[in-house]
């Protein structure tokens, strides 16, 4: 049971030196972050773009963003230029400890290391970059809601100053219930209790900050079910997005980004 979620949880896309050489390391945006084991990680710090329908005038809102399964980085960076411009937000995308050029350093992932990862990028925006808590908004696409949620559930943060409970938002997007629900189903998750992964069905009801959640209908890799029984348990819901004929990979991105924008917009106060 273990290895058919760490299957599913960790499936890190095995991409050349040269690949991140062209598409990660020149990016301007890219920095650098250290876990508390001393791990290093890229991430990208997308500045929002003004344009004339922009909502926003004062300071932006941050969304840090935790990528799905079988991405890394470097694959979706197009992804989180697009996400910027449309929510008119900064975006922080870190990468996971074990993920493209983690991975080529000879880091593994795993649970824990998805965690020391967002908690590295906790520490950069609000403590290093010096951006309150109520202008971060925290999302988590697929597996990306495993670190997300147990961000925003936790009152503190090793040698962070600020809380996660005090969050603008969180967004989550075909999240998972855990990694034992979300591949092998309910009952099953209870027998291999101990060998679970990512039990976001313990954490979320502990979020303080509005919480959004899109799922679409027809996923088969996490299936509609978890994103709905989380939905049950959130203290603070926002209108949740469903998406009726809709898989894990094929949500239609327009959709999802004027969801994300009126979420932004909506915890934001504009």
């Amino acid at each position: 049971m273990g290895a058919a979620i760490n299957t599913l949880a960790f499936p890190a896309p095995r991409l050349p030196q040269a690949f991140y050489e062209e598409e990660l390391l020149r990016r301007r945006d890219l920095v650098w972050l250290t876990t508390s084991e001393g791990e290093r990680i890229p991430a990208c710090h997308v500045r929002r773009s003004f344009s004339g329908n922009s909502f926003f005038t004062g300071q932006p809102m941050t969304i840090i963003y935790s990528h799905g399964n079988a991405e890394d980085l470097g694959v979706h960076l197009d992804y989180i230029d697009a996400l910027a411009q449309v929510a008119s937000a900064d975006v922080f995308s870190y990468e996971y400890v074990g993920y493209s050029l983690s991975r080529l350093e000879g880091a593994q992932p795993s649970e824990e290391a998805c965690y020391r990862s967002i908690d590295a990028a906790w520490r950069y925006v609000v403590d290093e970059l010096k951006i309150p808590p109520r202008q971060v908004i925290i999302f988590g696409r697929s597996i990306g809601s495993g670190p997300s949620v147990d961000l925003a559930s936790r009152s503190h943060v090793e040698n962070s100053a600020f809380s996660p409970l005090d969050i603008a938002g969180v967004l989550l997007q075909s999240p998972l219930e855990s990694g034992a629900r979300a591949v092998l189903g309910y009952t099953t998750s209870l027998v291999g209790y101990y060998l679970d992964i990512f039990k976001n069905y313990e954490k979320i009801d502990k979020i303080k900050a509005p919480v959004a959640i899109m799922h679409g209908s027809s996923d088969e890799v996490v299936p509609m079910a978890n994103g709905a029984a989380l939905y049950d348990l959130l203290q603070r819901p926002y209108e949740p997005l469903w998406l009726d004929g809709y898989g894990h990979n094929n949500m239609p991105q327009s959709v999802c980004f004027d969801y994300v924008k009126e979420f932004v917009r909506s915890v934001s106060g504009h």
